[in-house]
């Protein structure tokens, strides 16, 4: 656990990068599909700690993206990702449009404190492979999405999502299994 002053501290180096990261990112953020898709990868390849993908859309935000590895995936317009904590994105992942992952949470377990200055614990979200993540979904901190699972639109994500899993609701339950509706499909 870290303080917030001691999430803002540190080497001044560090701080311009995120100040510059952020302004020139802004120029890139919004500019639409193919052509921004192309420069916000480039772009991106310089801050994110891992990139695979030219499928970036449009509005989609960073924080911390030095903490944030994506694979060969394609994230859908308006996906926000505070990296905080770090997070994982693997490959063929299908994130809908206007998700978003918070790979932390606030402090508050002391109680002479106030919340506001108990800092922030880093909680990573880890997403394996072939993942479908429908619009709106949020996933939070200390999860794992294991390969092949399917989350439903508007779903919030607060525990670990088995393999070959549907979930859905608030909070995510699983509905369904993959096996089991290919089967039926057969």
């Amino acid at each position: 656990m870290e303080d917030c002053k001691n999430v803002f501290k540190g080497n001044i180096l560090v701080i311009l990068q995120r100040y510059v990261f952020l302004t020139i990112y802004g120029i890139f953020k919004y500019l639409p599909t193919p052509i921004g898709d192309l420069f916000r990868a480039f772009y991106l390849k310089l801050f994110l700690k891992r990139l695979n993908s030219i499928w970036i859309r449009e509005g989609v935000t960073f924080h911390f993206p030095e903490n944030i590895s994506i694979g060969k995936s394609v994230i859908s317009e308006f996906v926000y990702f505070n990296g905080y904590g770090g997070i994982e994105v693997g490959d063929k992942v299908l994130i809908g449009a206007g998700s978003k992952f918070y790979s932390h949470d606030h402090a508050f377990s002391d109680l002479s404190k106030p919340i506001w200055s108990q800092g922030l614990i880093k909680k990573p979200i880890i997403i394996k492979d072939n993942i479908f993540i429908g619009c709106n979904v949020t996933v939070l901190g200390n999860v794992t999405v294991n390969e092949g699972a399917i989350i439903g639109a508007g779903s919030v994500v607060t525990t670990d999502v088995p393999e070959n899993s549907i979930v859905a609701g608030v909070p995510a339950k699983i509905i369904g299994n993959r096996n089991e509706n290919l089967a039926a499909v057969r």
